[in-house]
Order: C-alpha cells, then sequence, then structure tokens
C-alpha cells in the first residue's frame, strides 16, 4: 500500500501531464510550505500569492523570502478577502464612512485576481480535512472543481510534521494552534504583541483599537 506521501505525488504528477503550471495560495505556514515543496518537484512554474491582512509585517516578509530563495518563486501579494469586512465592520477601528463602498470579498475573488495576473488557472492550497470540522465539510467535495486542488486534504499534522522532517523544512514560528496567517483572533494578537512588538505597533497603524486586548490582559489577567 503507497504511503499517503506516494500517494499524494503521484496525484500531483498526474495532473502536472496535464497542466505544467500551477499557482499556490501561500500562508508562510507548514501546509503551504508543503505544498510548495511538493508542486516545486512536480510543475515546471510555480508562482504563489499570499494574502496579508497587514501588509509589510517583519516576520511574514521574512518567512515569504525564505521560500522565495528556497524554491526560487515569485509571491504575490493581495489584500486578504476578509479586510474590506472588518474596515467596513468597525472591527478594532474606526467605521468611517468611506470604508461603505468596499466590496464584500469572497476567496474566489482573490483566486480570479492571481489566475489573471499570473496567467495561471490551476491552484493548489493547503487546506486538510484534519484542520476543523469547517475545512472537512468543505473539501468533502472539492474533487468536483477541477482548477482547485487540495493535495494535502487527507494528511493530518503528524503527517506533516513527518515530511517537514524528513525534508528538512524549518518549522515557521507561530502561535499555538495557528492554521494561517496573523489574524484578529485574542491569541493571534497577543502572540504578535509578545513575539513581535514592531508588527504588532504596525497592525495598530490599520486597527488601532486591537490594543485593548493587552490591556485587558494587563489588568484583568484575561486573555479569552
Amino acid at each position: 500500500m503507497l504511503s499517503i506521501f506516494e500517494q499524494t505525488i503521484n496525484r500531483l504528477n498526474a495532473l502536472a501531464e496535464v497542466n505544467d503550471k500551477i499557482l499556490i495560495s501561500f500562508s508562510g505556514g507548514k501546509d503551504s510550505l508543503i505544498v510548495l515543496d511538493l508542486c516545486s518537484k512536480t510543475f515546471k512554474k510555480v508562482i504563489c500569492f499570499f494574502m496579508y491582512l497587514v501588509p509589510g509585517l517583519d516576520h511574514i516578509e521574512r518567512q515569504l523570502q525564505f521560500a522565495e530563495k528556497k524554491y526560487g518563486v515569485e509571491i504575490l501579494q493581495y489584500p486578504h478577502w476578509l479586510l474590506s469586512r472588518l474596515l467596513k465592520n468597525g472591527i478594532y477601528c474606526n467605521n468611517h464612512h468611506y470604508f461603505d463602498n468596499l466590496p464584500a470579498l469572497l476567496p474566489n475573488d482573490i483566486y480570479s485576481i492571481a489566475r489573471y495576473e499570473a496567467g495561471i488557472n490551476l491552484i493548489a492550497t493547503g487546506q486538510k480535512k484534519s484542520d476543523n470540522l469547517f475545512r472537512r465539510r468543505n473539501l468533502l467535495n472539492a474533487d468536483n472543481i477541477s482548477d482547485l486542488i487540495h493535495p494535502l486534504k487527507d494528511w493530518n499534522k503528524y503527517d506533516v510534521l513527518s515530511y517537514m522532517r524528513i525534508h528538512d523544512i524549518p518549522l515557521p514560528q507561530t502561535y499555538k494552534g495557528q492554521v494561517t496567517g496573523v489574524d484578529l483572533s485574542t491569541k493571534s494578537l497577543l502572540w504578535l504583541y509578545d513575539t513581535y512588538p514592531k508588527d504588532f505597533k504596525k497592525l495598530l497603524r490599520i486597527f488601532p483599537y486591537a490594543e485593548t486586548i493587552i490591556y485587558r490582559r494587563k489588568w484583568y489577567d484575561i486573555e479569552k
């Protein structure tokens, strides 16, 4: 019986025979690093795209630069599809009227922009069924979408860690339980403040009231 690694590589090889170019939705996390590693060994042309909540965070830029240098890929950057909703709804920021005309985006909107700019239709993500119940439900019918693939959908966290160790891929530094990039959850904000205070200050330029999380911990020792 083939291992999960061999099964994944075989599927990617079969796809590469039909289309030798692929886009990768890249977060800089463990899963997207593995997808990049697999696809760089399988497809002739690989381009990544990254969706930022706050542009120019130093620790994220270092991770993107690591991927660019190690795999020789170009990484396109776009605002995260959730950003317009956060601004319009005044999440940790002032709900100014000039945000009213911002479009309500979905992931497919960013995917369409990346496809157009890169000239590549096939997209790979690092999503797994084991991430959470929401993703498990969404990935059950994922095979019905021919231009969007999830090579790691049947992997678990032990498969991920094993692959990274075997192929000498360094673990990115993230807060415990993080699946994607920096978000506005309490754990993410506290981790960013404690680990990368300069980046936290950059985040405050867009979400100035996120600092309330820090004072709540300081004054009341509340983190949840």
